[in-house]
């Protein structure tokens, strides 16, 4: 094996690595988001669930139960939460595009170059799930 040919696979290896680490970053958020939705909803029952106990759901209310206003802060902290990663979420998307067209030019610069590469590893943006 050449040095040219290692140096276009270690260029190569490492571009397919930051691909996998923006890919990995994608998938991390997505969980993240999910699971405050999750948390989200939980809440939201148990605001119902206090409202109906005390018969008032109006929290102006001098009656209005302590717990379902804590419980609203903090629903409401989940939400500026989630807003916050869905904008962090289309960042890394459009990163992992970026990282995976940088991996094809790489490819292709070195095929210019007449290096024939076999990459072990097949890097492909097509395997995260972004939902943006």
């Amino acid at each position: 094996m050449s040095i040219r040919q290692r140096e276009w696979e270690a260029r190569l290896r490492l571009q397919a690595f930051q691909l996998e680490e923006t890919r990995r970053n994608v998938g991390d958020i997505e969980l993240m988001i999910a699971d405050f939705e999750r948390k989200r909803k939980e809440l939201e029952a148990a605001i119902g669930y206090e409202e109906q106990q005390a018969g008032v759901s109006d929290p102006e209310d001098v009656r209005y139960p302590l717990a379902a206003r804590e419980m609203r802060k903090r629903r409401e902290n989940l939400r500026r939460s989630i807003d916050d990663l869905r904008k962090q979420l289309e960042v890394a998307v459009r990163r992992v595009e970026e990282a995976r067209q940088e991996l094809d030019k790489l490819r292709e610069a070195a095929a210019r170059d007449g290096v024939d590469l076999i990459m072990p590893v097949e890097a492909r943006a097509e395997g995260f799930r972004a939902s943006v």
